[in-house]
């Protein structure tokens, strides 16, 4: 099948056509007849224009396992194209993440953001393979930078904290143990979980999650701006790996009181202090 990428290529020089000044295509002198190249090789090798053109793209890109196991018929060209897809996405993942170590390098170290906060969000860019099951159903490796827990239990969080102030600890279903752990080293103690409940299943090898959870913690004492919220909310996902609700910061913004503070932010929020390697 690889030997079809130099048919393509003599069959399309083969075919050149122009245009008259009627507007009508001739074929060159040494075309006989104009023909669609792609169309007319498929009907030649019985195979569909879209596996020629993946066939292209294979012999241009994948890796040379890759085309070694589908000349030996030990792979399919479909089997070859998405091992081909999967190896360019990780290979942009892959950038993603080495342009994002350099950002957290350049970036303001957190422990030099001015002042102490009442109310900090942190979303831990957890290691996507620290806990075994690595090839979870659905489960994607994320673009950002990630963390060792050991590294996130030494992360200055605890220098941010006002001697008043609520903490917001976004956790993984599989990540809750590591939470609490997380909570008690940045001087919080735990008051309860809220859930996001998400519209669609997720990852997951045994139940495939459903929600995401935020376990709210207080050092020393702050009540909360209003009493009649409960601990669950609906919101749809984002697009992004990660990506919190709009609806989660609307809660906080009504809950607890400035000045806040997200760490591993996504993005920059208005009234915030944002800090984090995508910014």
């Amino acid at each position: 099948m690889l030997k079809l990428k130099p048919l393509i290529a003599a069959k399309a020089k083969e075919n050149l056509v122009t245009h008259t000044k009627d507007g009508y295509k001739q074929p060159l002198a040494n075309s006989p007849n104009p023909v669609n190249t792609r169309k007319e090789l498929s009907k030649l090798a019985g195979i569909g224009s879209n596996t020629i053109s993946r066939i292209e793209k294979i012999v241009d890109k994948a890796p040379d396992d890759v085309k070694t196991k589908l000349r030996a018929g030990e792979m399919s060209i479909n089997e070859a194209y998405t091992q081909l897809k999967r190896v360019e996405k990780s290979q942009k993942q892959e950038k993603i993440r080495e342009q994002n170590a350099e950002l957290v390098k350049q970036a303001k170290p957190l422990e030099f953001i001015d002042g102490k906060y009442q109310t900090i969000v942190i979303d831990p860019p957890w290691d996507w393979g620290d806990e075994g099951d690595i090839n979870q159903l659905g489960r994607a490796k994320p673009e950002y930078n990630t963390m060792s827990f050991d590294e996130l239990k030494n992360f200055p969080v605890a220098e941010k904290a006002a001697e008043n102030c609520h903490i917001y600890l976004w956790i993984t279903n599989r990540s809750l143990p590591k939470g609490f752990e997380l909570l008690d080293k940045w001087g919080f103690r735990y008051i309860t979980a809220l859930t996001w409940c998400k519209p669609s299943f997720g990852m997951g090898n045994y139940f495939r999650g459903s929600t995401e959870h935020i376990l709210f913690g207080i050092k020393g004492s702050l009540e909360l701006l209003r009493k009649n919220v409960g601990t669950w909310f609906e919101a749809p996902r984002g697009s992004k790996h990660s990506e919190k609700p709009k609806e989660f910061y609307s809660l906080v913004e009504s809950c607890s009181p400035g000045p806040w503070l997200e760490v591993f932010a996504r993005k920059e929020r208005p009234g915030w202090v944002t800090w984090g390697g995508e910014l």
